[in-house]
């Protein structure tokens, strides 16, 4: 029997090491945010053993698996694409159980999955190219080349899990790496369904899972095999992973958290601004690194602005993710919700205008989940704790600004840099206002990506926010070093 069978018989979910399934004693249960009650599946809690019998599979197999060539490369990265192609329905019904987020979301999240592999299909060939420049005299070269690290270990989070993944697994094992593979403990069924998919396209020991706590991401940063280490996620983990790296200097990449500003402008189409940043905004109940998490607006706009936003958010319908009548679903557990629900308390007390907004879609299941209303702050402070820190939850702060220039100081005015937005009906002031913020994406007139940004643009953050890109042509970067061959002419010696 297969991991992809256990995901489909209702099997304990075991680890997958050198392509053989391996379950111990210890079990965890996966619960549905939208009905906590409902275990989704239990899975094999893994140990630092099974982390290390996972990357010494991998080393194993990282040199052959680095030796194979670049069109064998593409074609199995294809073919995994066909597979969560073809495996999609059940991904979606896994991650929708598990993250929370409505089922259309993690549609298009599937989706841009397979995507994600067919897009480092392309990228490929022009990435690992080595370049050979002749020196001055006879007999000398230099060859520049591209190699991979060897093992990396990939930790993913919660709240996208099926596309952090493709975003980390394809790059890695397209440059040549093999991988052992940490998912959340929150939502790991349809994280190592995927890998199962893409382990099956592949020789054994190249993409490996352990699922687990922490324990198992101390393991693999400890273990002297591992090359490099790239994890999604919150700061705090990021400093705790960075530290353990320190003692044997192991390259990290890091894309954390952001507190991504929305900088509207005078001329803005206010309508359509206030429709797109809640949209951004309340996006999987808030729960995106990039969503919009606070709107600088100039006074002479406010009210009309708070109006629009206020009338958008309030057709918001939250319930079930399952439920295609749901706008909005839970938050995934219960430590988010708990910490969700204690800053709204603390901005009411502040004395701050908390509107919550929006309608239950079915009252008489609210308790049984995780369910909050969105939230807008409408008369926040810059310095308020709404503001300054990742709410990472369906709340959105509005701050009036006197001018385009404080708005713009406030929007940099942060540890965060990951995403922002500028909104105006005027391109080039766009553009000039754009220029002028940290961060490592500004978007102008929208906060997601568009189709050409999402092949395109490299994501990470300044500051705080992250530390590599992922995604684009350079994405693969991350998973590659530099090797190169300086050639030397030698002299021949005289025999007289």
């Amino acid at each position: 029997m297969t991991m992809i069978d256990d995901m489909t018989d209702g099997a304990v979910v075991g680890h997958l090491i050198a392509g053989v399934r391996s379950a111990g004693d210890r079990r965890f249960a996966v619960r549905n945010p939208s009905r906590v009650e409902d275990v989704v599946g239990m899975v094999a809690e893994g140990t630092a053993a099974d982390a290390g019998a996972a990357v010494d599979a991998a080393a194993e197999a990282a040199a052959s698996w680095a030796a194979a060539s670049v069109p064998e490369r593409v074609a199995r990265l294809r073919r995994i694409a066909d597979a969560v192609d073809a495996h999609a329905d059940h991904l979606i019904d896994l991650a929708t159980r598990e993250n929370g987020s409505i089922v259309s979301t993690i549609r298009r999240e599937v989706a841009a999955a397979a995507e994600s592999f067919r897009l480092v299909a392309d990228y490929l060939p022009a990435s690992l190219q080595s370049r050979t420049v002749a020196g001055a005299s006879a007999g000398e070269e230099v060859r520049i080349e591209r190699r991979p690290y060897g093992v990396v270990a990939c930790i993913v989070p919660w709240n996208a899990p099926v596309l952090l993944t493709a975003n980390k697994l394809a790059p890695a094992i397209a440059a040549g790496n093999a991988v052992v593979l940490k998912p959340s403990p929150f939502a790991p069924l349809a994280v190592t369904l995927l890998a199962a998919l893409a382990a099956a396209e592949l020789p054994a020991g190249v993409v490996n899972v352990v699922n687990g706590d922490a324990e198992i991401a101390r393991a693999l940063v400890d273990s002297p095999r591992v090359r490099k280490v790239s994890f999604t996620g919150g700061g705090a983990t990021a400093r705790h992973i960075m530290r353990q790296a320190a003692d044997s200097l192991l390259p990290v990449h890091f894309e954390l958290g952001g507190n991504d500003p929305a900088v509207v402008l005078e001329d803005a189409d206010l309508r359509e601004t206030a429709d797109r940043i809640a949209l951004s905004a309340f996006r999987r109940a808030g729960q995106v690194c990039f969503a919009t998490k606070r709107v600088y607006v100039p006074r002479a706009i406010a009210d009309e602005f708070r109006r629009l936003l206020v009338e958008r958010v309030d057709r918001m319908v939250v319930g079930n993710a399952a439920d295609e009548r749901a706008s909005m679903g839970p938050v995934n557990n219960e430590g988010q919700f708990e910490r969700v629900r204690g800053l709204l308390e603390r901005t009411r007390a502040a004395g701050r205008d908390v509107r919550v907004l929006g309608s239950k879609l079915d009252e008489s299941t609210w308790a049984d989940g995780h369910f909050l209303l969105p939230a807008l702050v409408l008369d926040a402070q810059h310095d308020d704790e709404v503001v300054r820190e990742e709410q990472f939850g369906p709340i959105l702060p509005v701050v009036v600004c006197e001018d385009e220039e404080q708005a713009i100081a406030f929007a940099n005015d942060t540890e965060y840099g990951l995403c922002s937005s500028v909104w105006s009906s005027s391109h080039e002031r766009a553009l000039a206002a754009a220029e002028r913020i940290e961060a490592g994406v500004t978007f102008i007139n929208s906060a997601m990506f568009s189709e050409a940004g999402t092949r395109e643009i490299p994501m990470g953050g300044w500051k705080q926010s992250g530390i590599g890109w992922e995604g684009s042509p350079y994405g693969i970067d991350e998973y590659l070093q530099f090797h190169s061959i300086d050639v030397h002419a030698v002299t021949p010696r005289s025999t007289v």
